[in-house]
């Protein structure tokens, strides 16, 4: 197993959680070229304080640069769908092939697509081999993540302190009311999901944009 995580606080608490377990389980972080300069410093200061085995996934391109050559500038804010699929979907695809199943923190109450999100569920990859996909925190409310952070004193991302309740890419994440996690995410588009939740999933209710 794989556990997959962009360092957010639920992303921490399971981190927190398996260490207990199994303290060298691989950390899939995918390394789009568009963080927030406070995301890569979090996640090397929380690699380092809690010796997490992480695994940087990049795009095909491999970097901003380069993407930018074969798309053409900006292809975030023209086609963000095929944005995701270079940076995230594609990279976590051929990532998972080397694993049974990966583990995420999504929860239900995050947004209206999550809201069926099941414990345990299965996924099928590209290439046809099927792997488990595991949501331990599907049913964890905001407030049980907060009280798990607050009791084992977790560090949390310097950028929830400036208004930003869920954190993605820079150029497509902005500060948005604490109500609404991904609110913030893809301004200007009928989009809250990149598509690494939804892909092979069998699951036509959650589909979203990003795979249609």
């Amino acid at each position: 197993m794989a556990i997959a995580t962009s360092f957010g606080s639920s992303g921490l608490v399971l981190l927190h959680l398996l260490r207990t377990i199994e303290p060298n389980i691989p950390v899939l972080f995918l390394d789009t070229g568009f963080h927030f300069p406070e995301t890569l410093a979090f996640k090397e200061r929380m690699q380092g304080a809690w010796d997490l085995k992480v695994v940087e996934l990049r795009g095909e391109h491999g970097s901003p640069e380069r993407q930018a050559e074969a798309y053409g500038p900006h292809l975030h804010s023209r086609d963000p769908d095929k944005c995701c699929r270079i940076n995230k979907v594609a990279p976590l695809q051929e990532a998972l092939e080397e694993f049974d199943g990966w583990i995420s923190g999504i929860r239900r109450e995050q947004s209206p697509l999550r809201v069926r999100t099941p414990i345990l569920e299965a996924q099928l990859l590209p290439s046809g081999n099927e792997i488990l996909k595991v949501h331990p925190l599907a049913t964890w409310t905001r407030a049980d993540v907060d009280d798990y952070v607050a009791t084992h004193d977790i560090p949390t991302h310097p950028l929830l302190e400036q208004g930003f309740a869920s954190i993605g890419c820079a150029p497509c994440t902005i500060a948005a009311p604490i109500d609404d996690e991904r609110a913030g995410r893809w301004p200007g588009f009928s989009k809250t999901e990149c598509g690494i939740h939804s892909f092979g999933t069998g699951d036509a209710g959650r589909e979203t944009e990003a795979d249609q």
